[in-house]
């Protein structure tokens, strides 16, 4: 049994690849590495203990494909819509076992890329990093704390994925192209078909509600037709995580693990034809939105919307 105590672990800064420091051996990080201990998890997550509960009642959306990705809001306001995509997720992926989840980095304390440190402790259970993972990736990292792009998603995470590991990443708005490409290279090179990867983002902010939803049709239609261009150019009037969508194309384009043999039971796609086809579909990814909503829907002011749109790439 794994046993948390109180001590700290560090990782290194001022190197391409993070090393781990272990102050003891009781809390076992990344089965075949070194073990460590953690001392005061993340417990800010972001929501209503109360609130969050309550979206366990809520059921999975009809979904037919195979989701490779997804695009989720980290606004707390629309739990429902988070707790309906995890929901949505377990019901067609139980064997995810990582999620790396693309945020923004709101608050610009990172150096351009970077990620976390600590596990988040939710009220659903622990997450941890997959350590293995976060330090075969060459980037920096820190604490992020009041980073709510990844905390806002854990308590999902440890309800419907218990167990699961995540390897957060943290993306300022300025971050270099090649480093989000390099990114979406080393992603692609070390992903596997039990790995998940998350766009957190809100969409359209500080704009009315009549603008928000004009500028959420143009979102829709780039994500539909796999605009990246678009999307990967995209300033707050769109989505806070253009970044994100840079990695994500880089990714697809790159990676070559196979998909899992196609299930007619469980993975219905009308766009796919059999194994062959999914092995082979390289970036041609289609996107289908589960969900749209704004804050206005619940009770937000309507000169001030936050909009989210929701869904997966398959």
């Amino acid at each position: 049994m794994l046993t948390i105590v109180s001590a700290w672990f560090l990782v290194g800064c001022g190197t391409d690849k993070p090393t781990l420091q272990v102050a003891s051996s009781t809390f076992q990080v990344a089965e075949g590495t070194s073990t460590a201990t953690v001392i005061e998890p993340i417990a800010n997550t972001f929501i209503d203990p109360v609130r969050f509960r309550d979206t366990d009642r809520l059921v999975a959306w009809k979904y037919a494909g195979y989701p490779i990705a997804g695009v989720v809001n980290h606004h707390t306001a629309a739990m429902d819509l988070q707790a309906k995509f995890f929901k949505t997720l377990k019901s067609i992926r139980p064997d995810i076992k990582t999620f790396v989840i693309l945020s923004p980095d709101h608050f610009r304390r990172g150096p351009g890329i970077a990620t976390g440190q600590l596990p988040y402790a939710t009220p659903a259970g622990l997450v941890t990093l997959n350590f293995k993972l976060v330090t075969d990736l060459s980037v920096k990292s820190g604490p992020f704390k009041e980073e709510h792009g990844v905390g806002a998603l854990a308590p999902f995470i440890a309800r419907e994925f218990p167990g699961a590991k995540i390897v957060p990443l943290f993306l300022r708005g300025d971050a270099p192209c090649e480093q989000l490409i390099a990114l979406g290279d080393e992603l692609a090179r070390i992903s596997s078909t039990s790995t998940f990867v998350i766009v957190s983002s809100d969409m359209s902010h500080g704009l009315t509600d009549a603008e928000a939803r004009k500028h959420d049709k143009e979102t829709l239609s780039w994500l539909a037709s796999s605009n990246w261009k678009e999307l990967e150019n995209a300033t707050d009037a769109n989505t806070d995580s253009g970044p994100a969508f840079i990695v994500l194309h880089e990714l697809f384009s790159k990676r070559k693990t196979p998909l899992p043999p196609f299930n007619k039971g469980v993975t219905e796609d009308p766009l796919v034809k059999g194994k062959a086809e999914l092995s082979s579909r390289g970036n041609k990814r289609g996107f289908k939105p589960l969900s749209h909503a704004l804050s206005t829907d619940y009770g937000g002011d309507a000169k001030n919307a936050t909009s989210y749109i929701v869904g997966f790439w398959k």
